[in-house]
């Protein structure tokens, strides 16, 4: 019997189609009827369970293979690696503070959010592609797990995305990447990230409330759109609260 919702995907496109796979194959191999399994059925059997062709599924294990669930080694079948499947907070993949939170068990809110036109500097303009001096939306933001403070975030949006809108009439406190796409018409597609431990300023310490000698971990990122224009910078700066997993494929 085919998956109703992977019909109603197939009016959207293959690559909805094979999202949509690679997101049920995930939910069946960590608690369905592929739960105990070391090694997924052939194409042919999954393509009959979930009544898809044999092209999506061959694009859904070439994504699930590329994010290291499963391994295909011929002559053996498609392996699952059950330690990548159970991995959390992974820094290989997109982090989204809120969803993050919750996965922690805790509940998601942001405060003190400050919102200000700057002039970009030297290192700014060039990782964001435009002149020194332009215009940059800068959105700070503390972000908290119940009442704990677990995340302070400064983002930098060209200000030319919004176009001649009134940024100040526009609700910038959800978000980014919600921002980007509602606002801007931009889709977030790929951050490159550079990572360091750092004490941060004292304005960040006394707003996380950390103790004397405690550090975070600094993840500052530019994010690029799909035709890989950069669209933000951001400076997130993560309290011991977390802890990250990064898979690192050596082939």
């Amino acid at each position: 019997m085919k998956d109703t919702a992977l019909e109603s995907a197939s009016r959207l496109g293959g690559a909805v189609i094979s999202d949509r796979v690679v997101a049920r194959l995930l939910d069946e191999m960590r608690t369905g009827c592929f739960g105990s399994c070391d090694h997924l059925p052939a194409e042919i059997e999954l393509a009959a369970m979930l009544g898809v062709s044999r092209t999506v599924i061959r694009d859904a294990l070439s994504e699930m293979e590329r994010s290291g669930y499963i391994e295909r080694v011929r002559g053996i079948g498609t392996v699952i690696n059950r330690s990548v499947l159970n991995m959390r907070n992974r820094l290989d993949q997109k982090l989204e503070y809120y969803p993050l939170i919750r996965s922690l068990g805790g509940y998601p809110h942001a405060d003190s959010i400050q919102i200000q036109l700057v002039n970009a500097d030297e290192d700014l303009a060039k990782s964001l592609e435009i002149a020194p001096g332009d215009e940059v939306i800068c959105i700070k933001k503390r972000v908290l797990s119940d009442s704990l403070p677990v995340i302070y975030s400064i983002n930098y949006l060209p200000r030319y995305l919004f176009g001649s809108r009134d940024y100040t009439r526009i609700n910038l406190a959800p978000s980014v990447f919600e921002v980007l796409e509602k606002e801007c018409g931009q889709l977030a597609a790929s951050n490159l990230t550079h990572i360091r431990a750092c004490c941060g300023d004292d304005s960040i310490r006394a707003a996380m409330h950390l103790s004397p000698g405690e550090a975070l971990l600094l993840l500052d990122e530019v994010c690029f759109n799909r035709l890989c224009r950069p669209i933000m910078r951001s400076f997130s700066y993560y309290t011991d609260y977390f802890d990250f997993s990064l898979l690192r494929k050596m082939l």
